[in-house]
């Protein structure tokens, strides 16, 4: 007998690839911050939300003002850890910066800039590529046609 009540309703996620977003002197803020955490249980809720993130879960998250598209992901653990991203495209998660709540401004100007700088190096090194993603190819000429 079926339960009256009960719509289920599937809902599409979709996964991502989270990538830290690495500095033109080859430096990744948002690692360097991570590994410079002294609470090892809050390097594992941190890394454990940005393999939620990837799961489509982003929890308790909200847009930064005047931040162009980049989101805070907030835990609540400790002195309140954030991290601060954005989502390129379908597929893809930049990770910028990481924080608690006593250096978050910092930490917003920081990620700030950093997405500045890699929206300014992503339209300078976008390839050109034809259909099938291959480079597009010299055609030969024919010999005995012009």
């Amino acid at each position: 007998m079926a339960k009256k009540g009960r719509n289920l309703v599937a809902i599409p996620v979709v996964e991502r690839k989270a990538q830290e977003y690495k500095a033109q002197d080859g430096s990744a803020p948002f690692r360097d911050w991570l590994i410079d955490l002294k609470d090892a249980r809050a390097r594992v809720k941190v890394t454990k939300a940005v393999t939620q993130m990837e799961a489509g879960n982003f929890g308790d998250h909200k847009p930064i003002t005047d931040g162009n598209g980049l989101q805070e992901r907030r835990i609540d653990y400790g002195p309140g850890y954030r991290i601060y991203y954005i989502t390129d495209g379908d597929e893809l998660i930049i990770l910028f910066a990481g924080s608690d709540k006593s250096d978050q401004q910092v930490a917003i100007d920081a990620a700030k800039e950093y997405l500045t700088d890699y929206k300014s190096r992503k339209t300078k090194v976008a390839p050109q590529h034809t259909k099938g993603g291959q480079p597009p190819s010299k055609k030969r000429k024919r010999k005995g046609k012009k």
